[in-house]
């Protein structure tokens, strides 16, 4: 691990290969729904974060659109699926 220029932080694996940091993308989408779930916010922001969580799941639905399927992988489409139809997603 080290860091670039812009000061992120740049893992690799064992073969060398840049494994970009999903942290922040992961904090962001936190601090997108405790806004939006903070009572003290008003309405528009409340829905202003929403709006960018929606805008953050429609990319990444997406950018999964014809994503191969890796060798040994976990059917993450039935694993999603099944915790829809729970209602923890």
């Amino acid at each position: 691990m080290k860091d670039n220029i812009h000061n992120e932080r740049i893992y690799y694996n064992e073969a060398g290969v840049i494994i970009p940091n999903s942290n922040k993308a992961e904090h962001i989408i936190w601090e997108l729904e405790h806004e939006m779930n903070n009572p003290r916010n008003c309405g528009y922001t409340g829905a202003d974060m929403k709006k960018r969580l929606w805008d953050i799941k429609m990319r990444v639905d997406r950018a999964l659109i014809g994503a191969p399927v890796y060798h040994e992988e976990p059917a993450y489409e039935d694993i999603w699926l099944v915790e829809r139809l729970k209602g923890t997603v």
